[in-house]
């Protein structure tokens, strides 16, 4: 209707012009070579007209011609991506209801539509790693990382398909770009920890860390306990070759770490390897002032012997400001059977005696029965018994709730620093992390 209105008042303007051209018509004489020519102005006006319609004409053809192919083709355009959208939603709704075959189908279809597309590459990713076709998946990472929008999809799919084959090597070079890219992302800094673990390049994680504190996604704390754990893992590969040099790390690890007994053990090991006796007592005396360990036992035994005194007069100067504390009793006690002062050890051990005493003191109370009395019977019994006695101690993974003898920076389950002196079966800590939150589960966790 519009198209009609708009048709009609230009008819109406064109009449109204050519009539008014008619109403001052006149003779018109033109001269050219002797020749006259005479018209008038309407004759002339009709021309001029005439001549700028075929104009008009002609350029509206030409335009035709010029734009008609661009328009098809942009018709088909929009064609293709709408059947390309309405692939990418089926494929979509393929992942959602794991439907593999489909979302094989709706891919191929998107690649049909639209070439190396970012949503047809990330769909082509998911089909590769259906089909495990790893050829195809790290053909379409590589094409992946030409687009700023799908860069980092990109190298984390070469970094998982490398952590796959354990090519640790290469998964911390794209670990390593990812996190120049965005360090924020809350799985990249935990994936290259764990790839160090796995590489034992302790040094790199110090440099890590301290990057990371700097960009504030680590605690300047957490900072410190992580590098503590690298300077005693390098300390303990230098003791070989270098005595000296792996104190001074692992009493960096120690000063770092104040006081952590796995630390102060090691560290109390090399400064009586070394002699240096005094220093060795003075850091023991101030790590069980601050926190009382069972495992610093033995080389409490060889200071005393290096200083030429019984062990129970030094463990009773050791433990005089905390003489009612578990471990300094059971220390005191081990030092009197140490010198077969059976009657002073079952003294000292009546106040921890229950009606389900710890497996450690259990055992005690076998050698001192045999020690008093040589009654195997009565010795035996307290062993037996053991087995019924209440928990202890004991480095607890505080994710999984795994037990350990011994500490280790990487618990048997393959977690970095997440063991806790505590007593078993107590719950989780507040501050535990949950397994499936880990980003390193993509190389080994379940």
């Amino acid at each position: 209707m519009r198209r009609i209105i708009v048709l009609f008042i230009n008819i109406v303007l064109v009449l109204t012009i050519v009539f008014w051209l008619i109403s001052f018509n006149h003779r018109i004489d033109m001269y050219w070579n002797g020749v006259v020519v005479s018209s008038n102005t309407v004759f002339l006006f009709i021309i001029i007209f005439t001549i700028i319609i075929i104009f008009l004409i002609l350029q509206r053809i030409y335009l035709f011609f010029r734009n008609y192919p661009k328009k098809i083709k942009g018709n088909m355009e929009v064609a293709r991506y709408k059947n390309a959208f309405s692939a990418i939603v089926r494929a979509i709704t393929a992942i959602a209801s794991n439907d593999n075959r489909e979302l094989i189908t709706q891919s191929k279809r998107i690649d049909n539509y639209v070439k190396d597309n970012p949503i047809g590459l990330i769909l082509r990713s998911e089909v590769a790693k259906k089909e495990k076709n790893f050829k195809m998946a790290e053909d379409s990472y590589n094409k992946m990382l030409l687009n700023s929008d799908t860069k980092i999809l990109g190298l984390k799919g070469l970094l998982e398909q490398n952590l796959k084959l354990q090519d640790y090597h290469h998964a911390m070079i794209y670990a390593e770009q990812i996190y120049r890219i965005n360090p924020k992302l809350e799985w990249i800094y935990d994936t290259m920890i764990q790839i160090i673990i796995k590489t034992k390049n302790w040094y790199k994680m110090i440099d890590i860390n301290n990057d990371a504190q700097n960009k504030k996604i680590i605690s300047k704390d957490q900072k410190n306990k992580s590098n503590s754990i690298a300077m005693y893992e390098i300390g303990l590969i230098k003791e070989s070759a270098s005595f000296r040099e792996s104190i001074k790390l692992i009493s960096d690890a120690h000063i770092a770490r104040s006081n952590f007994p796995p630390f102060v053990k090691k560290l109390l090991h090399l400064l009586i390897e070394d002699n240096q006796i005094s220093k060795a007592k003075k850091i023991l005396f101030k790590a069980w002032s601050d926190n009382p360990h069972p495992s610093f036992f033995e080389e409490t035994i060889k200071i005393s012997k290096n200083e030429n005194i019984k062990p129970i007069d030094l463990i009773n100067k050791l433990t005089k400001n905390n003489t009612d504390h578990y471990d300094s009793i059971i220390f005191k006690v081990k030092a009197n059977i140490i010198e077969n002062n059976w009657e002073e050890a079952k003294k000292i051990i009546k106040p921890i005696l229950s009606n389900r005493p710890t497996k450690t003191v259990c055992k005690l109370m076998a050698d001192i029965e045999h020690g008093i009395t040589g009654n195997m019977q009565r010795a035996n019994s307290w062993i037996n018994r053991s087995t019924l006695g209440d928990p202890e101690k004991i480095w607890v993974c505080k994710i999984t709730g795994i037990k350990q003898e011994e500490w280790a920076s990487v618990n048997q389950g393959g977690i970095f620093d997440s063991l806790e002196w505590t007593w078993p079966n107590t719950g989780l800590s507040d501050n535990t992390m949950k397994l499936d939150a880990l980003v390193p589960n993509i190389i080994g966790y379940n």
